[in-house]
């Protein structure tokens, strides 16, 4: 059995983290009048939910990395992963504004833990350079993936039900990646 088929669950698991930390980030761009609406929001307020998932993601993806780095791809993704549900279950249950703008940054926080970790860990698992940038190919689709669902799925979902149900996909990605992340090999020879 080659590296590539074997190491298949563990990279199928960390693409559906990859696609849902991106599908989080568009998660709320089709409801967004809608939650403006129920929260009374006016112009700044829209603009500042609207971004507040990006800004922390990308703000601290290099601290993200360089924890990575330091502790582990395996245990920056559990940390990341749990704060990425626990903040989806506040956003689902956010009585106000408030609260939801401060979930939203945090779980751009969880995805910037997340994200470099599952990059480290899909390293060890594909360690041939050649089958690593088949990898990383395969990761920029599942980004552009997981964007066009969080468009398609937030319309959808705000149309049917409440736009609060649109964070049970990070929450359920979430524990299926804590459950299972204790498969996926360490991303360090001290088995972080």
């Amino acid at each position: 059995m080659s590296v590539a088929t074997a190491d298949r669950p563990g990279f199928a698991l960390l693409g559906g983290v990859q696609a849902t930390l991106i599908f989080t980030i568009m998660i709320l761009s089709v409801p967004l009048p809608l939650v403006a609406r129920e929260f009374g929001l006016g112009p700044s307020g829209v603009l500042l939910l609207s971004a507040a998932y990006g800004l922390s993601f990308s703000a601290l993806l290099l601290l993200g990395g360089r924890l990575t780095d330091r502790h582990g791809g395996r245990r920056l993704l559990r940390v990341g992963l749990a704060l990425l549900g626990a903040a989806s279950i506040a956003c689902a249950l956010a009585p106000g504004y408030p609260v939801l703008l401060a979930s939203r940054f945090a779980q751009g926080v969880g995805a910037a833990l997340a994200a470099p970790a599952a990059v480290a860990v899909v390293r060890v698992l594909r360690p041939e350079p050649a089958d690593y940038r088949r990898a990383m190919a395969a990761w920029g689709g599942l980004s552009v993936l997981g964007a066009t669902a969080g468009n398609l799925l937030s319309g959808a979902v705000a149309a049917w039900v409440s736009w609060r149900w649109l964070f049970a996909v990070p929450v359920l990605v979430a524990l299926v990646g804590l459950a299972r992340s204790g498969s996926l090999p360490p991303a360090d020879p001290a088995g972080r």
